[in-house]
Formats: C-alpha cells, structure tokens, sequence
C-alpha cells in the first residue's frame, strides 16, 4: 500500500504543479532557456520535487534533426548518478544478509582471479568500495578500448581481474578518499556475481521494481530506444551511446526523469520494504575534501550535512540528482549534451531555489565571429612547462586546443583574444606584442592564471 501511495502522490503531482509553482518555473525558464539558446546544451529536462509534488520542465530539442522537445518520459544516459543505485544495491544486500559491509571484495570474485594477499594485510572490503575509499586509481591501468567512442564496450570481466591481479586488493595504509570509476565498477560487479544475475538484474530486483521504476535499465528494449535521446559533446555534435557490462556498476544505467523523481521521493519517504538499507546508504561514513563534505554509500554529503548528491556524465549526457530529507525536496537534472561545468551548476542553483534563496543566473559566453586568418595566427604550440604544452589549431571558425595527456577540446572566441571551452569552465586568453605577434597565452581555469610561451 506504502509503495502504491507514493507513486500516486508523484502523478498527482505533476497533474497540480503547474498551479502549485508557477513561480518555480519562472526561474528555472530563467536559469536553464539562455543556456540552451546560447547552444551550450541540446536539450534539458528538470525535475523538481517540493512540498510532496513534483515539476518536469523541459528544455531544447532531442538533436539537430528532430527539433521535438524532450519529455519526462524521454531516457537518458545517467553516468555516474548509476553508482548510487550500486551503494543502494549494497545496502539491500546487507540487510538481507547475503554480505556485510566489511567483507574483502575477493570473496566475491571467482576463486583464483586475483592472486591472494600475504597474511595480516589489510585488504580492500566493499565498503572501501562503496566510499571511494579503496585506494584503486579511477580507471584501470589496461583499459585500451577498440572503439573510443564507445570505450567501456569491450573491457571484460577477464581484463578486469589481469588488471588486479598485477594491482592486487591490498589496501594502500594511507588510502583516502579518490573517486575511482574502477572501485564501483567492481563493486558493482562483486554484488551482480553474488546475487547470480547480471549487473542490471541486480537493481530491477532490488530497487527499480519495488520502486515501480519500469524505465531504469542498462541494455535497451526497442520501445525505451526509441524514447532516447541522442547524445552530445560539448560542441553540440551527436555521439554514440556507451554500453557498460563489467564495470556497469560505475555508470551503465539508463534512465528517464520520471523514474528520477521516484528514485528520489524514495530518500524522502521510503517504502517499508526498503526502508533500511535507504537508512543506512544514508549514513556519512568517510570525510571527502574534493568535493568538500562527506560521503555515504555513495551518495555526497555537502557541508550542509543535509544535501545528498551525485553528478553523472557520459560523452553525450550529463546528470545530476540531490535530495534533502528535512526539507524534503529533491533535484533531478538530465541534459542529452555533455556538460561538466552545467549539471553541477544547474543543480546547486535548483537547490537553492528550493532552500529559498535568491538564484544567481548562469554566466553564458557569447561565440564572436572572427577573421580567419587571425584564428590562424594563434595555431602554434605553446610551453606551460617544460614537460607540458598546450597546441592550438584552427579548425573552421574555431580553434581547438590540446594540452599534453589530454583530450583536444573546441575553444571559441568571445573576441579577438579571448576563447573559452564548453566542456569546462576555462578559457584563454591570447597575448601580443606591440607588433602584434602573438608571443603566448593565459589559461584561466579555477581562479588561476597560467602562461604558456609560444615555442612553434
């Protein structure tokens, strides 16, 4: 009857909220439209969860070539917001007494896959997992994908267990936290082993199902491919789809804004059957410095000690999803582009719409058109360091910039000297001499100015 009750109270109230918060759309319009109209997002949709009824607005277009806008029921790639579901999943599992918090991982991987450790060495438990907290590097050292685009596609469970047995599951005496895509992936994988069913079964058994959440999967049926999404980089082109299996558990869920809104309505007020384990995914169990808070099984705590979170991304999605259980509201952000520096941003100014306060409007910068050939004066190499280079190359009406180890990204001028990234919130400004040659550049990137001299 709980469960029922509380799916009920969500249609209702998406049926009451456009009377009910009239003025909460207002902002979120004002917040979330000029993003989009500026093409730094294909497309949006928010979910707000309030005073017991919910808001879905959306925002943009699906792509370039269906200009329709996206829906509640639209799905999206969710990233990382899937490792949440993982330390849920893991509380579940606890509480039916199948593991405990405090077993090694290697008791749940096949015997012999991992090397065992000298004895009286502390190994990596699943908490240490669920915490960030197991020392494990945030993506393994043998993850070499064929297809770049879709990278998590070919990693198996065989890679998976060469890459620890070299790694081992010893735990590092100073370990602290650090995010690792690796250690909830394993998590994730661990549980599916124990519970004898694959990644995605895991949590329909366990959490979707019992949350009436039909639409939250990882491997598509055609009726929830056709309500996708296209993904997005940042510079607005479509890209493929990620399919995540071995490392599922780190961000292979699919998902849509009304089965968001369930999951977080679940935090607030909880079905009895999952009452528990939602309790103690709840609990802070780590401090974190970067973000600053604390961490649960999973979820991030804000300093606030009130506000739990978790962002996602993919190479075409961005996601973000917070509650706060004493005021009892709750955000769900889902943007079919990918967006680092917007979800985050997004989500904070929702939240504090929902806390009361005054919501700051988004910072858009505006692409300015400029000659060519001063686009090709600034292509050239530049030294940040000895052992570190930013190259910059025109590519069209834009330029594109690399900087050593790192991916090239699309920078666009807001004029003639300064570019800015849409992936991140950096930009860079270009320096000349009284001759007008172009002599270095500055990147500004987290309240920090750094020079790079032309070498090329």
């Amino acid at each position: 009857m709980r469960r029922n009750s509380l799916l009920f109270l969500l249609v209702i109230g998406v049926l009451c909220a456009a009377g009910h918060a009239a003025d909460r759309k207002s902002t979120v319009d004002n917040l979330v439209q000029p993003v989009v109209d500026n093409g730094d997002l294909v497309g949006a949709v928010i979910g707000l969860l309030e005073d017991g009824k919910t808001l879905v607005l959306a925002y943009g277009k699906l792509d370039a070539t269906n200009p329709k806008r996206p829906e509640a029921s639209t799905v999206f790639e969710i990233g990382s917001v899937t490792k949440v579901f993982t330390g849920l999943a893991l509380a579940q599992m606890v509480e039916r007494k199948m593991l405990a918090l405090d077993d090694p991982v290697r008791k749940y991987l096949p015997p012999d896959a991992v090397p065992p450790s000298s004895e009286g060495q502390k190994e990596i438990t699943l908490l240490d997992l669920a915490t960030q907290s197991s020392g494990l590097p945030r993506m393994p050292g043998n993850f070499k994908p064929k297809d770049p685009k879709n990278p998590y596609a070919d990693y198996t469970p065989d890679l998976l267990y060469e890459f620890l047995a070299k790694q081992t599951l010893v735990k590092k005496p100073d370990a602290g936290y650090l995010y690792s895509n690796l250690g909830v992936g394993l998590l994730g994988h661990a549980l599916s082993l124990r519970n004898g069913t694959s990644y995605e079964k895991l949590v329909a058994d366990l959490i979707a199902t019992p949350l009436g959440m039909r639409d939250t999967r990882v491997v598509l049926t055609d009726e929830l491919r056709a309500r996708l999404a296209p993904g997005h980089n940042g510079d607005g082109e479509a890209v493929p789809n990620w399919d995540l299996a071995t490392l599922a558990g780190a961000g292979g869920l699919r998902s849509t804004t009304t089965d968001m809104l369930r999951f977080v309505a679940a935090q607030i007020d909880t079905p009895p059957a999952l009452a528990a384990a939602v309790k103690a995914s709840h609990q802070p169990r780590a401090n974190t410095t970067t973000p600053p808070g604390s961490i649960a099984l999973a979820w991030h705590v804000k300093p606030d000690g009130k506000t739990m979170w978790h962002n996602g991304g993919t190479a075409g999605y961005s996601s973000y999803i917070s509650f706060d259980s004493e005021r009892k509201t709750a955000v769900v952000v889902l943007l079919n582009s990918f967006g680092a520096q917007w979800m985050d941003r997004i989500g904070g100014r929702l939240e504090a719409m929902l806390r009361g306060e005054a919501v700051e409007p988004l910072k858009v910068r505006r692409v300015m058109q400029v000659d060519p050939k001063v686009l090709e004066r600034y292509a050239g190499e530049y030294e940040i360091t000895p052992l570190l280079k930013a190259t910059v190359r025109r590519v069209g009406n834009r330029l594109a910039s690399q900087i050593t180890g790192q991916p090239e990204a699309a920078i666009y001028p807001e004029s003639e000297k300064d570019f800015f990234y849409r992936l991140v919130d950096a930009q860079i400004t270009f320096a000349t001499n009284e001759q007008g040659e172009v002599t270095g550049l500055v990147i500004h990137q987290g309240g920090r100015d750094v020079p790079a001299k032309r070498i090329r």
